[in-house]
């Protein structure tokens, strides 16, 4: 029976990973003052408002308000209970401890039929993956994907597979589990007869699977062997509760550890060219499914990385694929865009078939390009430079491609180049940009101009995930000295009647007590273990009251001033009631109460006014 992880164990744990280590493994994080911060990963934004205190050791996201120490962290991110979120943070941080005799379990209920149908796809990978590589069926597939240079250790890391020509295979392999009709009906695995019987979805196919973020395979596409005009190349799963194109990238889950570490993303056009380039040492690759790169896969990428490398077919539709990416982002700030350009046409599979790993490798680090520049190549296509007309249309468009550029450096480079490829002036050339740069301006000044002025955005995160009112404010300035300043909690624990106001204050306030008995000094991160694991509520509200500034003296007046208002705050509100009371005694004309009340609420209005004055210990 697993047991709970001493307290040592944890602490060993803790102090021996950096949180900006384990977090950096999901996120991407720039320093910005003394703190990091990055997209948050729990929702979705376009502006960072994730904070990594390293001196701390916490987070915490000023939009969401999630906070925490880093087994919160795993916790929250890979749906993991207390003694589960130890083990993964002393396997990302490499820490040598045994945890083999503490078993966790996921932290919060899971969907019962979406894990029925995680197990359906789990179940049919392996099936799929064992006709392949260990049966006769699989050996013309087997000799194909050889052939494609899917060499074992490929096809067992990407569990790639076979659905044999048979087209009821699958479909009796579930029947025989004795699998739910419905779960099947609704995986996608399969078609539905007219009859309503079930036939399998993907025969005569290799099957690569596709996985969430997770590993978990959600999805398949398959390859057809032999390509007819009446069957396509590669058939997709449909759309299904797991599975969504829109939200899905390619290999994600392998490469996002490698995307971090080479700072950067490299997107391919096809599973075949990822897979290629995996095998060749470049293990940042990603591609999409099939479609035109969307804004959830991007944000997928952009929690992952700033830069985009940006590696399609060399053959003329991969430059038009290349071209949609470089105008879907052309007003996104969120990526630094390169181009690889892989020459003679070809694509990444055949460019390592012909020139070897080494040689791929160098070309998609070396050979970089800005999309500006490879815009400047793609304009060029189907013109003949030659002839006056078309060479007078290029510069035309090659100069309005230039005014979007900001830099004025990076013009000046292109305009050197377009001069000595075109044999044109270089002067003529700076003036017409410069006559398109003063009417775009123009354009644009008179566009702001009919707009209403905008209030000003503050950054997220600088808001508070509520606005808090004097007292909670007074509160949680309390509670930070209490944390950090003996003489506060002295003075605090002195006064007998004292507490919070709120549950959630006098929470933190009871466990500091407890956490102060065992210890001398306040470590947010320690504190934080000591708290309820299971309970969001403490431990977003404490890493909410670290991330407050305070100043690096305390006066009794401050303290005074906070215990004031929490007072007052309480007469207050009997007052309030009282007040409410006597106006349903005099409605209802009962005149004894109303005269109680009304003496109760002269007596409150008084206690307000001495409160202020009074000598508070």
């Amino acid at each position: 029976m697993a047991g709970r992880i001493p307290e040592e164990v944890v602490e060993e744990v803790r102090t021996s990973v950096n949180i900006t280590d384990i977090i950096g493994q999901y996120v991407q994080l720039k320093k910005s003052g003394k703190n990091l911060f990055g997209l948050c990963p729990f929702h979705e934004e376009r502006t960072p408002s994730f904070s990594v205190t390293e001196d701390k050791q916490i987070f915490h996201c000023f939009s969401c308000g999630r906070g925490g120490n880093v087994f919160k962290f795993i916790m929250e991110i890979e749906n993991l209970d207390f003694p589960a979120a130890v083990t993964k943070v002393a396997e990302l941080g490499n820490v040598s401890v045994d945890l083999s005799t503490y078993q966790g379990k996921p932290q919060r209920p899971v969907d019962p039929k979406r894990e029925k149908l995680f197990a359906l796809y789990r179940d049919a990978t392996a099936l799929y993956h064992h006709i392949l590589v260990n049966t006769n069926t699989g050996e013309a597939a087997l000799a194909y994907a050889t052939q494609r240079n899917l060499n074992a250790t490929l096809l067992d890391t990407f569990q790639i597979g076979f659905a044999p020509q048979q087209r009821d295979l699958l479909i009796t392999f579930f029947k025989e589990k004795q699998t739910d009709f419905q779960l099947l009906r609704q995986s996608g695995l399969f078609i539905e007869n007219d009859d309503g019987t079930l036939r399998d979805r993907f025969v005569g196919r290799l099957m690569f699977p596709i996985r969430d973020e997770q590993g978990r395979v959600i999805a398949f596409s398959g390859r057809i062997l032999q390509v007819t005009d009446n069957q396509p190349k590669y058939l997709n799963s449909p759309e299904t509760d797991l599975f969504n194109k829109r939200d899905v990238l390619f290999n994600f889950d392998l490469a996002k550890s490698e995307i971090r570490k080479a700072k950067r993303v490299i997107l391919f056009e096809g599973f075949m060219d990822v897979i290629a380039a995996f095998q060749a040492g470049v293990k940042n690759g990603v591609a999409s499914m099939g479609t035109s790169l969307t804004n959830e896969q991007l944000y997928h990428l952009r929690r992952a990385t700033d830069q985009l490398v940006v590696c399609y077919d060399g053959d003329a539709p991969g430059m038009k694929a290349t071209n949609r990416v470089i105008e879907l982002l052309k007003d996104d700030q969120r990526f630094n865009l390169s181009i690889v350009t892989l020459p003679e046409q070809l694509d990444p599979d055949e460019y390592v078939k012909k020139y070897g790993s080494e040689q791929f490798q160098n070309e998609v680090t070396n050979s970089l390009e800005t999309a500006p520049a490879f815009r400047l190549h793609f304009l060029k296509q189907n013109r003949n430079l030659d002839n006056e007309q078309d060479k007078i249309a290029y510069i035309n468009d090659a100069l309005q491609e230039l005014v979007l550029v900001s830099s004025a450096v990076e013009r000046d480079v292109y305009l050197n180049q377009l001069s000595e490829d075109l044999h044109v002036s270089y002067t003529a050339l700076v003036q017409q940009l410069q006559q398109l740069l003063e009417k775009t301006t123009a354009e644009h000044d008179r566009v702001r101009a009919q707009q209403q002025p905008k209030k000003e955005v503050v950054p997220v995160y600088q808001q508070q995930v509520h606005k808090l009112d004097r007292v909670e404010l007074a509160e949680r300035e309390l509670l930070r000295l209490y944390f950090h300043d003996p003489t506060v909690r002295t003075r605090l624990r002195n006064r007998a009647d004292f507490s919070f106001i709120h549950d959630n204050y006098q929470l933190l306030y009871t466990f500091g007590e407890g956490y102060f008995e065992k210890h001398d000094s306040f470590l947010i991160a320690e504190f934080m273990d000591y708290l309820p694991s299971t309970d969001d509520r403490l431990q977003r509200l404490v890493s909410a009251v670290e991330q407050m500034s305070v100043p690096p003296t305390t006066s009794d007046e401050q303290v005074t001033d906070y215990l004031i208002a929490m007072r007052r705050s309480v007469f207050e509100k009997q007052l309030q009631k009282a007040q409410n009371d006597l106006r349903d005694a005099t409605r209802t004309g009962d005149d004894k109460q109303a005269v109680q009340l009304l003496q109760q609420i002269i007596d409150l209005k008084r206690q307000i006014q001495e409160v202020a004055t009074q000598q508070m210990i």
